[in-house]
């Protein structure tokens, strides 16, 4: 049997015809041209005492509905520790109301607008979908609200789609593939992907194209900046044979993979049914939890990216986190608990120097540029592009089976400047982009 390497993961995103990316990660610069704060006509601070309404978008029974709960728990759970166990910020008790879209962009944006103009909801965070969340980004720009994307990865929530009110505590596909880099030119010269047919999908298959072309390698089909060297699939897909004989068709040396939700295990499962692993070497990702202990089973040995693992930071934000999850769930954090967290992290420490004003007027300045210690170690938010660096990990399987999901042995920590990605603002907000 040909032995291979699985190769980093993208879990969530960018909409087909974003901007390229380099394969050589951009420093982060120094200085950054003054961003623009959106004018929005003043209204009073919030009274000490009002409660602070919070809008969580998740997932709980669509396609990415394994991720939701994962946000959810996060979320709570950075908000008890970011209060000290208080739930409140600057005297203004925290509620958090949540909301099911199934990963409905239509769903998402009617919850997204009843929150805020029934419920009061000050801040959004979320979602799962990057589908979701782009469409929410609208609904926070027309209300002036500031939202906060979590887990969703597609680059253009902060490129393309980018407006002055969102924020984000997500990688984005980008620092994923940039994170691999060298790696994969190293398992091969000839490639093909395949990718679900949603945005998260079209964006990291678009990510890994342009590090892949950068670096001198060649897809063996769809080699154009459109087709991405890639076979995308329906993101509810259960039967893979047909995509997956295409893979095999395409005679390349290197499949990458970048799959979400539950199809994850099927799909790993009639690859290994097809001899994909024998035949060519399998790119793909360190997922969740449940994901790698019935997905990955003959894959011990492999390295890969992985974006959040408990085992892997080492800071004390993350042992309060283990410990506490533990104590909860009676399982350790999974891959998006520690988004969830970070997310609360930042809403807290924002509204800590606002005293409790949530007002965008008020959040923006605060939040742009602004660094704080989550469960990843240190986050920065570029005060431009509101892009999220944070620590990201090169990791070897070693275990699947392992009963305390202790399954890797850490290769690399890349720190947060290490796979900066480019600023990819374009139309009125370009200008934003520091010059080179």
């Amino acid at each position: 049997m040909k032995c291979y390497r699985l190769v980093g993961w993208i879990v969530l995103l960018l909409l087909a015809g974003a901007c390229a990316a380099p394969a050589v990660p951009s420093p982060t610069p120094t200085a950054a041209p003054a961003p623009a704060t959106p004018t929005v006509a003043p209204t009073p601070s919030p009274t000490p005492g009002k409660p602070l309404k919070i809008g969580l978008l998740t997932d709980r029974s669509g396609s990415l509905a394994l991720y939701g709960p994962m946000l959810e728990n996060g979320f709570m759970l950075g908000l008890e520790y970011a209060t000290g166990g208080t739930m409140a910020v600057a005297g203004r008790p925290i509620q958090v109301i949540i909301r099911d879209n199934a990963s409905d962009p239509e769903k998402g944006v009617a919850q997204a607008r009843e929150l805020i103009e029934a419920e009061g909801v000050e801040i959004l965070v979320g979602a799962p979908s990057s589908g979701v969340t782009l469409a929410v980004q609208k609904v926070a720009e027309e209300h002036k609200v500031i939202l906060i994307a979590e887990p969703a990865a597609s680059p253009d929530i902060t490129g393309k789609n980018f407006n002055p009110y969102t924020f984000r505590t997500s990688r984005t596909s980008v620092q994923d593939a940039l994170t691999m880099g060298k790696a994969l030119i190293e398992m091969g010269k000839t490639f093909v992907q395949i990718a679900p047919d949603y945005a998260f999908g079209h964006g990291s298959a678009r990510a890994f194209y342009n590090v892949v072309k950068s670096l001198g390698g060649r897809f063996t089909i769809n080699d154009t900046p459109e087709g991405a060297g890639t076979i995308f699939i329906p993101l509810e897909t259960t039967d893979f044979t047909p995509y997956l004989q295409r893979v095999l068709d395409a005679n390349a040396e290197v499949l990458i993979v970048t799959w979400a939700g539950a199809g994850f295990v099927p799909l790993f499962q009639q690859m290994q049914d097809l001899g994909i692993f024998q035949k060519m070497t399998v790119a793909t990702g360190m997922g969740d939890n449940q994901s790698i202990a019935s997905g990955y089973i003959s894959a011990v040995g492999a390295v890969g990216v992985s974006v959040y693992h408990y085992t892997l930071p080492k800071n004390p934000v993350n042992d309060w986190l283990v410990k506490r999850h533990q104590e909860k769930f009676g399982t350790p954090p999974d891959l998006f608990t520690a988004g969830g967290m970070a997310a609360a992290i930042m809403v807290v420490e924002g509204l800590k120097k606002t005293n409790g004003d949530a007002r965008a007027e008020a959040l923006i300045p605060v939040f742009e540029g602004m660094t704080f210690q989550g469960p990843k170690g240190t986050y920065i938010i570029r005060p431009y592009d509101h892009v999220a660096l944070q620590p990201m990990y090169l990791v070897r399987l070693k275990d699947p089976k392992d009963p305390q999901f202790r399954f890797f042995e850490l290769i690399k920590e890349f720190s947060p400047e290490e796979t900066a990605p480019p600023c990819m603002l374009e139309g009125p907000y370009q200008e934003r982009c520091p010059k080179p």
